[in-house]
């Protein structure tokens, strides 16, 4: 499989010069001496090597179990690393693959009897890839033996091959790993803030409070769909509101799809994903295909290769239809080096790069992920990840990030020596790494707690991990073994309990400081999201939020000597972004500065062009943004802009409704509720074809114009503003290209 077998040129984790090496004659430089070759030929071979002078080339075969093998010495207990290089020589007809295993057959001492212990799986191999990197690391089973004898196997018996430089290092435990992982939590994930207020007069009941709210880093978990939209489930919907800053949806498997081959029906996963967007969190979606046999709907198996390919285009273009723009990630085609259905339904070993093209070129926005099992939970399948990895960088299909899904072994401690020399492995392509599906499991509530915070402080310490994905929080929805969540009260247990400390006390900051003797604060805070909120004798006389990212932040805040730094009038300003790159999908962002209020968005073609998609009102790593899209023939960028506005008490959330109707004309409305005003309206779809948004009162409403897709509705409803609105509307413009009309109204009537 050509996405599995890019020649890695790295060592296994790159172990100490010193390491002693504890394979005689790893590299076959003295032919087959030290080796063993029961029932095959195996030779020295002099012209095709990996390194060196010379190889040993495996022939004659006549079982799969048949290869190199080498009695060894390793301690029960101990942590290893094993690698070799491999190249077929053939392969059989009719076979696209051939998959290479290696392991140790141990006899024990106390019985005599044998165990073949698992040390790597190297899948996918064609004759047609040349030397190919396989090996793991590994914890010996701590149970004494007599014998211990590392052997290859697993290939068919009629395939030849050459093998060399084989290794076998020990991986020392590291006991300082906790004080290391502190230390890199403090340098990666905090940023220096100074703030300098500008006081009218020094008063001691002056106090200055910055809380963290949302983490730059993700901690998210699988939601279930209907109970993030069924309202007699608020109380588990507030659980992942307070807990989590991300969450996964599931329900976007091709199996899970609620309607039928010709009527799809994924309506739960896509109004679940909305609800969260509005409560400004972002959103994986979980899995779009999935490369294991079994994991596809059943009529998909007795297609042809090219009714295969078509079905799957169209599938693809329905769910990037149904969630183009709301989704931050997508897993595009699951357990990639675990599984090979589509590569052998289509006899085209680069299908699945084909499927990444597709979604990327069907929806730019979200990052796509690879996500695959036991490549840092153990280490079977590491080596043969990084080179997937690197070779669909390397193809320029649109791997944004890789999953790894963590569900560590049940009821066994967390190896963290080598979970992170597995991490350091997989960090060598370049990506950002997220944990896509943590889970651990233990008999005992403290244990649990303990192995969960062990693995989360080394995840959120580690430099190439972006996020942390639960596999689920409660326990009717997960082995309560598991959970972190139970019953329907709702309870944490220790482990929950253990995560809030986690992230809301000891990852968090929290800092209260009176002004009377100094008109700044220093802080080194973690980075997200903050509240700032000045006190004046017990009362909340200044809000505002504030963004700490990965540089440090100076900021000067005004206070007056009544206690109120914004006028009670409200006072807004346009904030243009730069152009976006010309073509369909190609996108803009600018956002309002500190302490102002994005309540509006638009977006206009510098060449009076009418080819753009529109705009959108999203959040963006927990800030309010205005989004403009390119469209499809377009000859310009476009250039987002958008109304920040300022005023004491102001605050908007955002919401969206979509798709309307494909029909000419048919609408869609976002309502704005509680109170609220929509000072902001916008329409998005992904056609370039919209009549564009209108106001109403209370509401905005989107209106389609092109007769086969819909369009997006997008509101900012706002309140605080101590007035009332009514809409106003101008006369229409002129019909020529660049016309234009305007309308100062008098759209804010001020009731005080």
């Amino acid at each position: 499989m050509k996405l599995l077998t890019l020649l890695v040129c790295t060592s296994l984790c790159t172990l100490s010069e010193s390491a002693p090496e504890l394979l005689k004659n790893p590299g076959f430089e003295q032919g087959t001496t030290d080796w063993r070759h029961d029932g095959f030929i195996m030779e020295a071979d002099f012209t095709h090597v990996h390194s060196g002078l010379s190889s040993v080339k495996c022939t004659g075969r006549s079982r799969s179990y048949q290869g190199p093998s080498q009695p060894i010495n390793v301690t029960p207990g101990g942590r290893y690393a094993f690698q070799a290089y491999i190249q077929l020589i053939d392969s059989v007809d009719n076979k696209l693959y051939e998959a290479a295993v290696v392991k140790i057959r141990f006899t024990w001492k106390d019985d005599g009897s044998r165990a073949y212990f698992p040390v790597t799986r190297r899948p996918n191999l064609s004759s047609a890839d040349g030397w190919v990197l396989i090996g793991s690391d590994f914890a010996v089973p701590n149970r004494e033996y007599s014998e211990a004898l590392l052997y290859v196997e697993g290939l068919s018996p009629e395939v030849g091959y050459y093998f060399d430089d084989a290794s076998l290092k020990e991986i020392p435990e590291n006991l300082n790993w906790e004080t290391e992982a502190n230390t890199r939590i403090e340098q990666l994930r905090k940023s220096n803030l100074h703030l300098s207020n500008q006081l009218h007069f020094q008063d001691e009941l002056f106090i200055q409070q910055l809380d963290l709210v949302s983490h730059q880093f993700g901690f998210g978990s699988l939601v279930r769909s209907e109970n993030m939209i069924d309202p007699d489930f608020a109380q588990y919907q507030n659980i992942v509101y307070h807990m989590f800053n991300w969450a996964t949806i599931q329900d976007y498997k091709w199996r899970y799809n609620r309607g039928n081959r010709t009527h799809p029906d994924y309506t739960a996963a896509v109004k679940a994903t909305d609800e969260l967007i509005k409560h400004g969190y972002d959103v994986r979606g979980h899995c779009m295909f999935w490369a294991v046999d079994g994991h596809s709907p059943n009529y998909v198996d007795s297609l042809s290769g090219a009714e295969l390919k078509a079905e799957v285009d169209k599938h693809i273009q329905y769910m990037t239809g149904i969630t183009k723009g709301k989704l931050a990630h997508w897993d595009v085609n699951n357990e990639l080096v675990h599984g090979n259905y589509f590569e052998r339904k289509t006899n085209d070993p680069d299908f699945s790069k084909y499927m990444f093209k597709a979604v990327r070129s069907a929806d730019p926005v979200p990052n796509l992920f690879l996500n695959e099992y036991n490549v840092v939970a153990s280490g079977e399948s590491t080596l043969s990840y990084l080179a997937q990895i690197q070779d669909f960088k390397n193809a320029n299909v649109g791997l944004g990030a890789v999953g790894v899904q963590s569900h560590l072994p049940d009821f066994t401690e967390p190896d963290t020596t080598l979970m992170k020399y597995r991490l350091d492995l997989l960090a060598q392509a370049g990506l950002p790494i997220w944990v896509t599906e943590l889970d651990v499991a233990s008999h005992d509530e403290k244990t649990k707690a303990d192995w969960y915070e062990k693995v989360l402080r080394l995840y959120f310490s580690h430099p190439a991990v972006e996020g942390v994905i639960f596999w689920g929080f409660w326990d009717h929805d997960m082995d309560p073994l598991k959970a972190l969540v139970h019953g329907y009260t709702y309870d944490l247990d220790e482990a929950g309990q253990r995560f809030l400390y986690l992230t809301k006390e000891e990852w968090s900051t929290h800092v209260n400081q009176s002004l009377e003797s100094s008109a700044t604060m220093d802080v080194r805070g973690f980075r997200g999201l903050y509240d700032l909120t000045v006190w004046y004798k017990g009362r909340p006389i200044k809000h505002r939020t504030l963004t700490l990212g990965n540089a440090d932040k100076n900021l000067t805040i005004g206070i007056f000597g009544d206690g109120s730094d914004q006028a009670t009038s409200l006072t807004c300003v346009n904030r243009k972004s730069g152009v976006s790159a010309v073509g369909d999908d190609k996108f803009v962002d600018v956002t309002c500065q500190d302490g102002e209020v994005l309540t509006g968005c638009s977006s206009l073609m510098l060449n009076n062009d009418w080819h753009r998609d529109g705009e959108q009102m999203i959040m963006v790593n927990g800030r309010p943004t205005c989004r403009a899209v390119d469209g499809y023939l377009s000859q310009a960028g476009v250039q987002a802009q958008a109304r920040c506005c300022s005023r004491k008490g102001l605050t908007c959330t955002y919401r969206t409704a979509g798709p309307s109707g494909s029909g000419m004309d048919d609408q869609v409305v976002v309502p704005c509720s509680g109170g609220s005003y929509p000072l902001g309206c916008s329409t998005w779809t992904w056609a370039s074809h919209s009549d564009g948004t209108y106001f109403t009162n209370t509401s905005c409403v989107g209106q389609n114009d092109d007769p086969t897709v819909g369009v997006y509705s997008y509101a900012a409803c706002c309140s605080g503003l101590a007035s009332q609105c009514s809409t106003v509307y101008s006369q229409p413009s002129g019909q020529a290209v660049g016309d234009t009309w305007k309308r100062r109204g008098k759209d804010l009537r001020h009731k005080s």
